[in-house]
């Protein structure tokens, strides 16, 4: 074999093998976009039924209970409002601090064993639904 074909058969398999890295990356955008939007879908359901679970916890007179679930939201929530800055979406970011600082309220609420947490949690889950 002479030094030409040797470099033509490289050539050829340089080429193939960059086509083909090409080929498999050119999906791969659309496919973690779509993955990361429904991780959102489900930490946002994940937060609301911590919030509605909270609330019954308050009807229940759980106050610990209730603060525990409103905790737990919240934590949830700080999760997906991160995630959305380190993807550039800083508003949307920027829009889930409403629905964190009621829930801090309404934690602080149920810790104290206030009844006003149940507007707080109410609030935070009108700021949920109208958010991000």
């Amino acid at each position: 074999m002479s030094s030409k074909q040797i470099g033509l058969t490289a050539a050829a398999v340089l080429i193939a093998g960059l086509g083909g890295w090409v080929y498999g990356a050119s999906g791969s955008s659309a496919r973690e976009q779509a993955r990361l939007a429904e991780a959102q879908r489900a930490d946002l359901a994940e937060v609301r039924a911590h919030i509605l679970e909270g609330r019954v916890s308050l009807f229940l007179t759980n106050f610990g209970d209730a603060s525990r679930h409103f905790e737990s939201a919240r934590t949830v929530l700080e999760r997906v409002q991160s995630r959305l800055r380190e993807t550039a979406q800083a508003e949307r970011a920027g829009r889930l601090q409403i629905p964190i600082a009621h829930l801090r309220d309404a934690q602080h609420l149920a810790s104290a064993f206030d009844s006003a947490a149940q507007n707080a949690a109410e609030e935070a889950l009108r700021a949920l639904t109208e958010g991000p």
